[in-house]
């Protein structure tokens, strides 16, 4: 697998990030900070989902299109499953999971035993092989995940106010148990949030105790925008700030290709699945209860 780390706030998750979580400042529907980057006309991009999309349907698989960066219904989802797993023919591998799902040791290694057509593609739905269609569908189409997402980049306003929101937080985890947690800064990387790095080793427990002192979002803030987006239906106040974006480190990066890196990696991807579960969980229960 090509990632290193699981990013909660990822701006348009690629297939070679897993996506074992939303990200965190999931504004629901909110629009993004700042002016949007420069759009590349892909005048195709559509055409091609929608290729890609009558394929898989044809072939009974659950998949609805959505809005890319720009606006166009260029990317294909999977839905309706509660594990999902893919390996385009580039190696990207990625992950959705949902309601009940769970990616287990014994699945993960199910679906790294796939070896899918001659250009390596695989897809796994909840446990049943559909490499065959997913290959088909790709070559016939065109589609590709990272070309559909369209221009990813953060505009700058957007990365400055993240890492003020990072920052605030960042200096509250210090300040209350954690004085190892760095101060966030900006990725190369411009299609990537800039994030805070908390230790996979921190228990449950005690992220429980950080997040009651330092929360990672604010429901006035929310209802404050609601108000606001009466009279504004696009863009943000001036003062807005996001929710703090969170990741979680992975000791696997530092060890040597082999089955102990891929044993290692399948326990700290679990790990991470519980914990971006914390991390949610109360802000799932606020929408929830406030029927958003």
């Amino acid at each position: 697998m090509k990632h290193v780390r699981t990013f909660l706030c990822v701006v348009a998750v690629l297939a070679g990030t897993v996506a074992l979580s939303a990200c965190t400042q999931d504004d629901h529907d909110l629009p993004t900070l700042g002016d949007s980057a420069t759009i590349t006309e892909s005048p195709d991009l559509e055409a091609i989902a929608k290729t890609y999309y009558d394929c898989l349907s044809d072939a009974g698989i659950n998949v609805e299109l959505d809005q890319n960066n720009q606006g166009q219904l260029a990317v294909v989802q999977f839905i309706r499953a509660n594990t999902v797993m893919w390996r385009s023919p580039d190696g990207d591998v990625g992950s959705v999971v949902s309601g009940d799902g769970n990616i287990t040791e014994q699945s993960w290694e199910d679906f790294q035993s796939i070896t899918g057509d001659s250009d390596g593609a695989a897809l796994m739905i909840d446990g049943v092989d559909y490499s065959k269609e997913y290959a088909q569908c790709l070559a016939k189409s065109g589609y590709d995940e990272r070309t559909a997402q369209g221009n990813m980049e953060m505009d700058p306003v957007q990365i400055e106010k993240q890492i003020t929101s990072n920052n605030i937080w960042a200096a509250c985890a210090r300040e209350n148990g954690w004085p190892d947690v760095q101060d966030s800064i900006a990725p190369d990387d411009k299609a990537i949030t800039p994030d805070v790095v908390l230790p996979l080793t921190i228990t449950d427990d005690q992220l429980w105790q950080l997040l009651e002192v330092c929360p990672n979002y604010d429901p006035a803030q929310i209802e404050e925008m609601q108000q606001w987006r009466q009279d504004n239906p696009t863009g943000f106040p001036d003062d807005y700030l996001p929710d703090p974006c969170i990741s979680f480190d992975t000791p696997w990066r530092s060890l040597p290709q082999g089955p102990d890196r891929d044993a290692q990696e399948r326990a700290d991807m679990e790990r991470m699945s519980h914990l971006i579960d914390i991390l949610n969980e109360n802000m799932e229960n606020y929408y929830e209860q406030h029927g958003q």
